[in-house]
C-alpha cells in the first residue's frame, strides 16, 4: 500500500488544502480552512485531560500537561493526551469516548488533504495562554450557552502553520 506524500510546494499544498475545504473553494495567496467539532464531546476530552494524573507525551514533547492533540490520519480528530484507568470502550455512535472527530471527517474518510498527504499530529495546550490570554480548558469551559462547535481555524502560507480557536 503507498501513502501519499506531503506537498513539497506552496502549489502542492494549495491544491490538497483545496481538496479538504471543497472543490470549488479557489484559495487567495493565504490558505484558510475551519474543522468544526461537536463542542460537548470537546469539552469532555479537555476535562479528561485535565482531571488524568498522568498525560502521553507527543512527538517533541518533554513535559507531560494536560493537552488536546489534533491528529489527521484516518479521518481528522482531537485526542486527550490524559491516560487514565478506564477501559478503552467506544460510544453509543461507535466512537472512542477519548477522542472527537471532525464534522465530515470520522473514522474511515481519508483527509490525506488536510495539511499533507501523511498523518498529521499538532499540540493544543490547555494550560497555556491563547493569543488574548485565556486559557484554552477556560474558553472551553465558559462558551456561550448557544455555542455548539469548537472551530479550529487553519492558516497556511508561505511562512508556516497557524492555527485559532474558537466556539460558535
Amino acid at each position: 500500500m503507498t501513502h501519499p506524500t506531503a506537498p513539497t510546494t506552496p502549489e502542492d499544498f494549495g491544491a490538497l488544502l483545496r481538496e479538504v475545504c471543497g472543490a470549488n473553494h479557489q484559495p487567495p495567496a493565504q490558505h484558510d480552512c475551519t474543522l468544526a467539532f461537536p463542542l460537548h464531546k470537546v469539552r469532555s476530552i479537555a476535562e479528561l485531560a485535565i482531571a488524568a494524573r498522568k498525560h502521553a507525551l507527543g512527538p517533541g514533547e518533554t513535559d507531560a500537561r494536560p493537552r488536546l492533540w489534533w491528529i489527521k490520519g484516518n479521518g481528522t480528530f482531537l485526542m486527550s493526551n490524559g491516560i487514565d484507568n478506564t477501559p478503552h470502550t467506544r460510544d453509543a455512535d461507535g466512537q472512542w469516548h477519548h477522542i472527537v472527530y471532525a464534522d465530515k471527517w470520522g473514522p474511515d474518510t481519508d483527509p490525506s488533504t488536510v495539511l499533507g498527504g501523511d498523518d498529521l499530529h499538532e499540540t493544543l495546550d490547555l494550560t497555556q495562554p491563547l493569543d488574548d490570554g485565556q486559557l484554552l480548558i477556560d474558553m472551553l469551559r465558559e462558551a456561550p450557552d448557544h455555542a455548539t462547535r469548537f472551530l479550529l481555524h487553519i492558516t497556511h502560507d508561505d511562512d508556516g502553520m497557524l492555527l485559532s480557536m474558537t466556539t460558535k
